[in-house]
């Protein structure tokens, strides 16, 4: 007998709380891609940024902006072309280091899945999930987000060459400002539908030891036979971290008021409440994305 969307999710959470050292480890993801970003800004990018004539650049005097943004693209291209190999090079690392971290989540909740009581974190294990299925993960997420995004990008191709055909400009602002929103509106149950087409994969992968391809054709294949449960528990969950996100947010709100104005000591006051809330809710960030895979876990692992 099938479990209902409740019943499903509620194992989700059970799993996750069982193996919570899973929720330290993604919280520990989030510190290292942020020290990875800053680390590459400061080392790579601030450095070309200055001596291309960036530094020079006067916010106040837009003119000179323009001046300079022309004079970056013709005489720097090379630098443009660099800094684009090394914006698509750092975003690799930082996808293949979340899919190490999410294949070794995905190993402990199938672990968890199969014994009693859901406990089943163990560091090794941890690790050899990661490891067997960190590249069939990355490569989940690159292709199924390359078919996702086809669609959105078409759309916006179409859109610049609407704007290159009319010759009117505000006939190429309305072009421009259509495509856009039709974009971005379109991009809403595309991320919805390859979020969860991706957890499924990842949960097939590490399940079945199949191969990025492999995992995405059952996880299409399953989800199109089981709609509405999975969309259901992806939905659920997407609400619940919504409110929580909100309540958070709510939370922290008054603390930054101080920030405006004269009273420059109430953000010296508050700034140990705001670092904790803001610790505290990467972890909650962290704890609600285990919860999202252990759920499709749960239906992954079903007899």
């Amino acid at each position: 007998m099938k479990r209902t969307v409740i019943d499903t999710i509620r194992r989700g959470f059970e799993n996750t709380l069982a193996n919570w050292p899973v929720i330290l480890i993604r919280l520990g993801e989030v510190v290292v891609l942020t020290l990875l970003i800053i680390a590459t800004i400061i080392a790579a990018v601030v450095p070309i940024a200055v001596s291309a004539g960036l530094s020079q650049l006067d916010l106040q005097r837009p003119e000179d902006a323009a001046q300079i943004f022309a004079t970056l693209f013709i005489e720097h291209w090379i630098l443009i072309v660099y800094l684009l190999l090394l914006f698509f090079a750092i975003f690799g690392v930082l996808i293949a280091v979340h899919s190490f971290v999410e294949a070794g989540s995905a190993q402990v909740f199938i672990d968890g899945e199969r014994v009693p009581g859901f406990r089943a974190f163990a560091f090794d294990r941890w690790m050899l999930g990661g490891r067997k299925g960190w590249w069939p993960v990355f490569w989940i997420y690159n292709i199924a987000w390359s078919v996702g995004l086809l669609l959105p990008l078409a759309l916006l191709l179409v859109t610049i060459v609407g704007m290159l055909v009319v010759g009117q400009t505000a006939g190429r602002v309305a072009i421009g400002c259509i495509g856009i929103v039709f974009a971005v509106l379109l991009l809403i149950p595309i991320a919805v539908l390859v979020g969860m087409w991706t957890q499924k994969a990842i949960a097939i992968c590490v399940s079945r030891s199949l191969s990025a391809l492999d995992a995405l054709r059952a996880a299409r294949r399953e989800i199109r036979l089981d709609l509405g449960r999975h969309l259901g528990v992806w939905l659920l969950l997407m609400v619940i971290s919504i409110v929580v996100a909100g309540f958070i947010s709510g939370v922290s709100f008054p603390l930054s008021l101080g920030s405006h104005g004269h009273r420059t000591f109430l953000p010296l006051f508050f700034a140990p409440m705001q670092i904790a809330l803001s610790v505290f809710q990467n972890a909650v960030s962290a704890a609600i994305g285990a919860w999202f895979l252990a759920s499709f876990v749960a239906l992954t692992e079903e007899r």
